[in-house]
């Protein structure tokens, strides 16, 4: 194989894929490098879901052709395959810790009803089979097994060197290294950045399951109060077989004792685990723009959290285009892609407020169980539909502050709580609890 490209991408998820074969099938010389020896290996926690049929995310209106077998991008004009199982969903509902009331986002039986389709959970390894069989086709080199130890512009090209002793040189490199990206770290672009914390927690893959409106995810709260404390957890519905449904959760004592011992036990009956998974994060601020030395930045690389899968295949095709336009042009170096960092920054940070996916679970905590229970009670309106993650937050309030006067009258303690929130604290109040294991939904 040859050693020099004009593009080199390092990872091989959803958006490395995704940029590979796009620049591939514009008539550039890719190379991709990823750890792992089969990029359809799936062995991180991921909930596989296709957020579509919802108000606007990184302002694109995405949804899935059943016809075409494709997930279509309008906005941006272009779509990918996708020929792999999936499974509907028809609502969200934060529950609370009684295992009883709930905050109804969507509504359920309206949407499962239509032809409309909310959101899908999909099987993430067929979709990733397939952008690299695409990208294999089209003509990408791929270096498996390959763990990247830097990558350096040196005035004329980016070297990317591997710890098994290959050396590449590219005129661009796109850097989809995922959320705790090496590249981040070792070209500096963390040193801007504010760290928040270390999150882990595991999903297992779980039978044994029933309760009402079973085709939904449920974000929910229980509480031990002699030992672990509030228990947050999300379950929604598993690709991968009928009666299977996905758990996220911090480890194994907090499963057993939501399963077992909770007000949701009614929900679990006989369960067996079919695989469990698990992630490690380290949670930063926003990079100030997604390109350093001649390396462009996709997917969660440079970004907070949660790009979701489709925020990884919109940066990945926008970085490759990018790539292709400043070589044709002539410009290669920062002055060809600010169309990229401009879109970016537009569809990125300046429209989703990263400290708001920190606020749900912090707002959570402030109140005990029984005044979690009085505010998931009073909320008896259906929200607007969206599963948008940096929503979550503004989605609750607007269930509880049309309630906000009786709240006051009845339980002035909540009412004062609720004031003294403040969400541009939250990073803040977010730091001291990566010492917990602070999961994120």
């Amino acid at each position: 194989m040859s050693t020099t490209y004009d593009l080199i991408v390092v990872g091989g998820g959803t958006s490395g894929l995704m940029a590979a074969k796009t620049a591939a099938e514009n008539g550039l010389r890719v190379a991709l490098l990823e750890r792992k020896t089969d990029p359809a290996k799936i062995q991180r926690s991921c909930a596989q879901m296709f957020l579509m049929n919802m108000d606007s995310f990184y302002n694109e209106h995405m949804y899935f052709s059943r016809e075409t077998k494709k997930w279509v991008f309008p906005v941006n004009g272009f779509s990918v395959n996708y020929a792999g199982p999936y499974r509907e969903f028809y609502a969200l509902h934060f529950t609370a810790p009684n295992g009883r009331d709930r905050i109804e986002v969507g509504d359920y039986e309206k949407n499962a009803g239509s032809a409309g389709v909310p959101a899908v959970v999909f099987d993430k390894g067929a979709l990733l089979h397939g952008l690299f069989e695409e990208g294999r086709s089209q003509g990408v080199d791929f270096y498996l097994g390959r763990n990247v130890v830097d990558a350096r512009w040196t005035g004329h090209c980016v070297i990317v060197k591997t710890s098994e002793g290959d050396k590449l040189s590219g005129t661009f490199c796109i850097a989809a290294d995922g959320i705790n990206s090496r590249l981040a770290r070792n070209l500096g672009l963390n040193r801007e950045r504010i760290f928040i914390n270390t999150s882990r927690a595991n999903s297992y893959y779980i039978t044994g399951v029933s309760f009402k409106r079973s085709e939904m995810i449920a974000l929910g709260l229980c509480n031990d109060k002699e030992q672990l404390g509030t228990i947050p957890f999300c379950i929604l519905p598993s690709v991968y077989r009928p009666d299977e449904y996905w758990l996220y959760i911090v480890g194994r004592e907090r499963m057993d004792y939501l399963i077992h011992k909770s007000p949701y036990r009614r929900w679990f009956r006989n369960v067996e685990i079919t695989h469990e998974r698990c992630a490690v994060v380290n949670n930063w601020s926003p990079a100030k723009e997604p390109f350093k030395d001649n390396v462009l930045f996709v997917g969660d690389s440079c970004w907070f959290a949660e790009a979701e899968n489709t925020g990884a295949l919109l940066s990945g095709h926008k970085a490759a285009h990018a790539v292709c336009r400043a070589l044709h042009t002539g410009k290669p170096g920062r002055e060809g892609i600010m169309d990229y960092i401009a879109w970016w920054k537009k569809n990125w940070p300046e429209t989703h407020d990263y400290r708001e996916f920190l606020c749900y679970p912090l707002f959570n905590r402030l109140f005990t169980e029984d005044e979690d229970n009085y505010l998931h009670h009073i909320v008896v309106e259906k929200l607007s539909w969206t599963l948008n993650p940096f929503k979550l937050y503004s989605n609750l309030m607007k269930g509880i502050m049309p309630h906000l006067e009786r709240i006051r009258s009845e339980r002035p303690e909540i009412a004062k709580k609720i004031s003294m929130f403040k969400p541009d604290a939250a990073v803040g109040m977010m730091q001291p609890a990566k010492r917990a294991g602070f999961p994120c939904y």
